[in-house]
């Protein structure tokens, strides 16, 4: 597994190798210290399967940065870094192709659990970006008939896409909903089917856009 690791801090990028060891047994970690090194690295021959991007590294512009990097390289899932929990800059993140949105303080097994995900295809929020009381109202573009398929949606379905934004899995939101698994997946058809999207990064990525779940 080839794993760019795109971070301004040496200390932290070096604090990364026991969590990206216990990905693979054979990970190969290419760093970055900035943004143009990070677009350097980016054009390697072989590809990445996967990119930890600091969001706020020198020579960067945060969001377009993200998008620039997306762009170059297309099958890596990104996963963002990032001191913030502020939910305004989760949406945008996410509204830029990001795969994930990783609190630096986060512990190293949730960490792991995240970067599964992402490798996985799951799209991952903090939870407490989502329960910000400060948090900003939905991103530009957000309209409110934009926002009606989530009106369509049953109590019960919104309580299923809620915990899919935070990246749970089936067991995962049946433990928390307690209900079954396959009651899980009646649920999230109905979403996937009411929403109008393919799969569940789709509907999670939605969600977020469309300012789900409100504070």
């Amino acid at each position: 597994m080839k794993v760019l690791v795109a971070d301004a801090y040496a200390l932290f990028r070096q604090g990364l190798h026991s969590v990206l060891a216990e990905l693979d047994d054979a990970v190969e970690e290419i760093e970055a210290g900035s943004f143009p090194d990070a677009l350097a690295r980016a054009g390697d021959s072989a590809p990445f399967d996967l990119v930890l991007l600091d969001l706020a590294m020198p020579g960067m512009a945060p969001f377009d940065g993200l998008r620039a990097l997306g762009e170059r390289l297309p099958g890596a899932p990104i996963v963002v870094l990032s001191a913030s929990a502020n939910r305004g800059e989760v949406s945008r993140a996410i509204s830029c192709g990001a795969r994930g949105y990783v609190l630096k303080s986060s512990r190293p097994e949730a960490l792991l659990h995240i970067l599964t995900l992402a490798l996985a295809g799951e799209v991952y929020v903090p939870a407490v970006a989502l329960r910000r009381e400060d948090a900003p109202r939905p991103i530009a573009g957000a309209s409110v008939g934009a926002a009606r398929p989530l009106a369509r949606l049953t109590p019960r379905e919104r309580d299923v896409l809620t915990e899919l934004v935070k990246g749970e899995s089936n067991k995962e939101i049946a433990h928390e909903l307690a209900i079954d698994e396959g009651t899980v997946k009646v649920h999230l058809k109905a979403v996937l089917r009411k929403l109008d999207v393919a799969n569940r990064t789709q509907a999670a990525t939605l969600a977020v856009r469309l300012g789900w779940p409100p504070v």
